[in-house]
């Protein structure tokens, strides 16, 4: 057994092609904050305290593909506004809102670089 704790998820690692194209996908189309951009990286923070974590875009040349990529859930308050936001921005819808036996309504859509992002609403 391992002598420590992981005390929560901080940062996930998204390699990306084109770097504007990406930006403008989760700044503007997600609406999550950008915390800085250098040296080939792009920093957004979800979430806010001691929940508070970290999408770090990095530019390189060919990412993995997809099937041996990370994908990753988001949380919101209204999943339908949410899938037509991205429907008007530059985001492709995978799968619909679907409400789900455990408990919530889900969507999964891809970024720029065709990783899936589910994205999910508490029913209750």
């Amino acid at each position: 057994m391992a002598n420590f704790k992981i005390e929560k998820l901080n940062t996930i690692v998204i390699p990306v092609k084109d770097m504007e194209r990406s930006r403008s996908f989760y700044k503007e189309v997600l609406g999550l904050r950008e915390d800085f951009v250098e040296n080939g990286m792009a920093n957004y923070s979800v979430g806010s305290g001691d929940g508070k974590m970290t999408i770090m875009l990095h530019i390189i040349d060919e990412p993995e593909p997809v099937e041996k990529g990370v994908t990753f859930e988001l949380m919101t308050d209204d999943v339908t506004a949410a899938v037509q936001s991205i429907k008007s921005g530059s985001g492709k819808i995978v799968q619909e809102p679907v409400d789900r036996d455990w408990g919530v309504k889900e969507a999964v859509i891809a970024d720029p670089d065709g990783y899936w992002i589910w994205v999910v609403q508490p029913l209750s």
